[in-house]
């Protein structure tokens, strides 16, 4: 599926989701190349470079990019802090979260922690989801302190079933902006069948058996599960820890415009990125109710439809080149309003700190 807009402010035409109950097999994975989606990060964004060096001499600022988002430090290019993203999130949109830096006296803050078992652990600084884990004790939070060496967030879990990524682009100075894309995440599971254990079920699953190691630490995998009996293996919706991300572009409409355009009118300085959230159900996030953001990514956040098993090369590249491009458009009206870019030297030490943790 790929998407088009004839100008920067209309919203892109979509053609429907491919079905995905087969994960579609390209002439690369024919020949023993791996789909898109299992690719190192860099390799998709590598052919853009050019692109990114072009508009900087275009617009006489090697580093344009970074004034995408005013209010995010260096508009989410890399190595942005997580905690000052959530400040400008509204409440009301936000689960409870509390933050803990490693300069402070873990033994003082910890009594402050008004958090209920289980909850979502990350660091301040994240990326390709590193350092998450699932917080279900006293325990388990003493040892994830000791282990992580930097700041951190703690964040209620939000039980909403669907989680989502929608990323969102808006021109400065209109009105309204609009939905790009929408990603469903399909947790990493297996389905019994009454005579296989949960660590058989997993090594004839194509997504599943990578983990099977990583999962077997957390989870007795010798359990057989009833037939029919969906086991979750996974409660993150990580890419990295096996999830599944399904396009669901084709349910763009101008209600969802309408909805996320509300939310950035009250977030200062966002102009392009991706929101993760969870919402009960697709009426509720329609009608802009009961929605919980997770996080909210800026600048070089994916926009991760076309991570779909069943996405296309050929439109992974279509879909990134229109994105670099609304960046672009946003960016020259930004710097024309006097908005200051991040200088190059200073963005390369940001850079190479942010490189390192990854």
């Amino acid at each position: 599926m790929s998407t088009k807009a004839n100008n920067i402010n209309e919203a892109p035409v979509l053609t429907k989701n491919r079905a995905s109950s087969f994960n579609r097999k390209g002439l690369l994975q024919k020949i023993g190349i791996p789909h898109h989606e299992h690719w190192p990060w860099w390799l998709l964004v590598a052919p853009f470079w050019p692109f990114w060096i072009w508009y900087g001499i275009r617009l006489r600022c090697a580093t344009w990019f970074t004034v995408v988002n005013p209010g995010i430090e260096d508009g989410g290019f890399m190595g942005e802090s997580k905690k000052a993203i959530q400040g400008i999130i509204p409440l009301d949109v936000q689960p409870k979260t509390f933050y803990i830096s490693e300069d402070e006296p873990y033994e003082v803050i910890k009594p402050q922690i008004d958090l209920a078992y289980p909850y979502i652990a990350k660091p301040d600084i994240g990326g390709r989801g590193r350092k998450i884990a699932i917080i279900k004790n006293e325990e388990g939070l003493d040892n994830y302190n000791a282990t992580v060496g930097e700041d951190y967030m703690l964040q209620d879990m939000v039980n909403s079933p669907l989680e989502l990524g929608i990323f969102f682009a808006k021109i400065p100075n209109e009105p309204k902006g609009y939905v790009t894309s929408i990603t469903s995440k399909g947790f990493l599971q297996v389905t019994g069948n009454g005579a296989s254990t949960i660590s058989q079920l997993m090594s004839v699953d194509e997504r599943a058996q990578a983990h099977i190691d990583r999962v077997a630490s957390f989870m007795d995998l010798n359990k057989i599960p009833e037939a029919q009996e969906i086991v979750l293996l996974e409660q993150i919706g990580n890419h990295s820890l096996g999830t599944k991300f399904i396009n669901e572009s084709h349910r763009i409409n101008d209600t969802l415009h309408e909805v996320f355009s509300d939310i950035v009118s009250r977030i200062d300085g966002f102009y392009y990125g991706r929101f993760d959230l969870r919402v009960t159900n697709w009426d509720d996030l329609f009608e802009g109710k009961n929605i919980s953001i997770l996080e909210l990514n800026g600048l070089t956040s994916d926009v991760t439809h076309i991570f779909d098993p069943n996405y296309r090369l050929r439109d992974v590249f279509k879909t990134n080149y229109k994105h670099i491009r609304i960046a672009y458009n946003i960016a020259k009206q930004n710097l024309k309003a006097g908005v200051r870019p991040t200088p190059l030297l200073e963005l390369a030490r940001k850079t190479f700190a942010a490189l390192k943790l990854m």
